[in-house]
Order: C-alpha cells, then structure tokens, then sequence
C-alpha cells in the first residue's frame, strides 16, 4: 500500500508538493481506514479536486509514471527519452524533476526516490525505514548517482546484493529494480510485483479517455479483451453483476474473439431482457456510461481482488452521481475490499465530498504564475469534522475553486 508520494518540478508543480494516505488517531473509526501491518493507519480513498488546469491531471500522473519506471521502463530503446516534463516557466525548465514514494511490502516502509530528466535518471535511491518509539530511521537498500565528469554511474548496493554482470545492464532510462527483475532478482522482484498492482487510466499525455488524444478509444478494446480472457472470468462475472444494478434490463456482456487473416476480430454484444424477452445490443449501440462502466470495472475489480492501488482521472464521466458514489464504496465496504486496495481519484462530481472526510480530500489550483499546489483538507485551519464540506467548497470557504 501507498503512504505517500511527492514531486517537485513535475509538470505544473513547481514546489515540492505531497499526497498522504496516513491519517492520525483523529482520523474517524471507520471502514475507509485501515491499520497495516507497520501499524501505521492509511486511507483507502484519496480524491483530488479542482478547477479545470489546476493540475489534477499532473499531480495524477506521479504514481503511474513511477509504475513505468519501476516496472516498464527496461522495455523501452535505450537511447529513448524518459516521458516526463519540468515546469515550463523560468529556470526551472532546465533542473531535474524529483519524485519520491513512501510504501509498504509484509510490514516494511520503503522509500524510493528519483531524481531525473528526459535524457536519463541522475539519482536512484531506495531505503528502508526502522521505526522506533523515539524516531523514524531510513536505512539505504541501493543507490546509483549519475556523475557527469566522468560520463557513468557510483553504484551502491552492498546491501542490495545484485546480480553479477548487471552493471553493464544499467541504462541512464531505465530503473535499477526494472533491470534487476529480468535477472530474476529477489529483492527486486518484491519491489518489482509490487508495482505491477497499480492499476490506472493516466498516460503521459493525460486521461486516455480523451477524445482529442490518438487511439482515445482503445481504452474500450483492452477491456473487452481482457473480460474475454478465461482467467478473468471471475472479475467478467462480477463487472455483469454491477452492471445489471446501473442498467436496468442488462443481463450479461458476450464477448466472442475472432481471429482472421492474422489479425484479431472481437465481436460483443450485451443482453437486455425486458418483460421475459431477451434481445442483444451491438456495443456501439449502448450509453456511454455503459462503455464507460466497462472500462473503470476493469481497473477497479482488477485491484480490488489483487490489492494494490487504482490511479483513475476523470472518474465521473458519463456518469450519474449515485453510480459514482457505488464504484466509491466499493474500495469502503470490507467484503468488496478484504486486502485494503486504495483508490486515488479526480472528479468534478463534488456531491462525492459530502461522503468524505477532511483527510480525503486533496484540492489543487493554479496560482498567477502558473503553478500548481495542493493541499489535504486537513491541513486547512479552523475545518471541522462535521462541516459540510460539499456546501462549504461550493461556496469558496477552501479554495481550489474556479474564478470566472
């Protein structure tokens, strides 16, 4: 599970800005919390909310471009720059980005922090903490630091133990736990699957769900595909069973893959039965919210039986606030998430804020020179417990509200 994560110089955020899931013991007794086992507290739900610009998108895009960091990265050309970009304005373009993350594997906090630009990663670290009654402690597992008088790497992982021969291995654009996996390195490979469970629908380029974006639409077709495979039957059965309550009328999705002349065909229909008859609906032919439905199933199902995180931007398109509020108590009810998946969200659907709590809540703005900051409810003086927040941000008391 996440704990926290930040950024500096990524995208609109110029500052150092952070997101965290722990919560103190002031934090509400209740299922959208849980103790792990370092004994920290976490939240299952963070939601970021904003005007339109004000960075959500960006802040989004941290954990899904540590994923293809961690876990991807080795599969891309060695000479292709790393997909990221520094705030625009000023000197800043031209200083590295930071990230780091704090999260938790079988009880053990780990940090992992990069420092990096889109030519190659100028600091790798990753650390371990020893919590004690009187401190927090990090120990460090590895570190590589890019020296560039001398055109290469000072790597440090006496403690890390890596496979001989994996020096020659390491790119300036791929991470050290990415190389070290496909050496079937057991530390890394811990790290490695980790990683792999963050499920999300946020690419470098933004929300995949936009139109404007090429192959907007493939999105669809990836869920399909990955409904028709048999071992996802299960998680099939279980996105029919939450569509059938959102659509009346809707029985099951059939999904029939064809492959001619090399190339793959896959034909679906939905049943609908309405009065004991049964008629079939070629896909194209239902709502949008359906599709949609379709595509924000596979992620959050996918994550709910594995455990891990969901990273899903614009999570209110295409849909009623009530369906919205469902998906969200998915992650909430103990029987739909017994291995405490998170989930990370944006969403203009600002009636989601009266089911929150302070410690859920993110808001973002941009400031007058284009930056972008954020901040938990919580962290805001003088908010209550019980205060309506929904009515509260709608009427401008917190910020991060459009001026027009």
């Amino acid at each position: 599970m996440i704990h926290s994560f930040s950024c500096k110089n990524f995208y609109s955020f110029k500052n150092l800005t952070t997101v965290d899931f722990k919560v103190n013991e002031k934090a509400p007794n209740n299922d959208a919390y849980f103790k792990a086992d370092s004994g920290w507290r976490l939240s299952k739900i963070e939601t970021v909310i904003g005007p339109n610009a004000s960075g959500k998108t960006n802040l989004l895009k941290v954990l899904p471009f540590l994923k293809w960091l961690i876990v991807n990265s080795f599969n891309t050309s060695p000479d292709a720059p790393l997909p990221i970009k520094p705030f625009l304005f000023g000197a800043n373009k031209n200083k590295p980005v930071e990230l780091s993350v704090d999260f938790e594997i079988n009880g053990h906090i780990f940090v992992y922090t990069f420092v990096l630009d889109e030519s190659k990663i100028i600091l790798e670290e990753l650390k371990i903490k020893n919590k004690s009654i009187e401190k927090v402690t990090a120990k460090k597992v590895f570190s590589r630091r890019w020296h560039e008088e001398i055109k290469a790497y000072e790597l440090d992982d006496k403690k890390f133990n890596l496979p001989k021969g994996i020096k020659d291995s390491l790119r300036l654009n791929a991470s050290v736990i990415s190389v070290a996996a496909r050496f079937n390195h057991k530390n890394s490979l811990e790290v490695f699957n980790f990683w792999k469970k963050v499920e999300t629908n946020v690419v470098e380029a933004g929300w995949v769900g936009d139109r404007l974006l090429p192959n907007s639409g493939q999105q669809l077709v990836e869920a399909l595909d990955f409904f028709s495979e048999k071992e996802n039957i299960h998680i099939k059965n279980e996105a029919e069973k939450l569509l059938s309550q959102f659509d009346l009328g809707l029985d099951s999705l059939e999904i029939v893959k064809e492959k001619k002349d090399n190339s793959l065909n896959i034909k679906v229909r939905m049943a609908h039965t309405f009065g004991g008859d049964k008629e079939y609906l070629p896909m194209q032919y239902e709502s949008s919210g359906t599709k949609q439905l379709l595509v924000l199933l596979q992620t959050i199902l996918l994550v709910l039986a594995n455990g891990g995180v969901a990273i899903l931007d614009e999570f209110d398109v295409n849909l009623h606030p009530e369906i919205v509020s469902a998906l969200f108590d998915l992650f909430l009810q103990v029987e739909t998430n017994p291995k405490n998946a998170q989930l990370l969200f944006s969403s203009h659907s600002h009636l989601i804020l009266s089911k929150l709590d302070k410690y859920q809540i993110i808001l973002t703005e941009k400031n007058k020179k284009g930056e972008s900051e954020a901040w938990r409810l919580d962290e805001v003086t003088g908010v209550r417990a019980d205060d309506n927040y929904y009515a509260k941000y709608m009427a401008g008391a917190y910020g991060a509200f459009p001026r027009l």
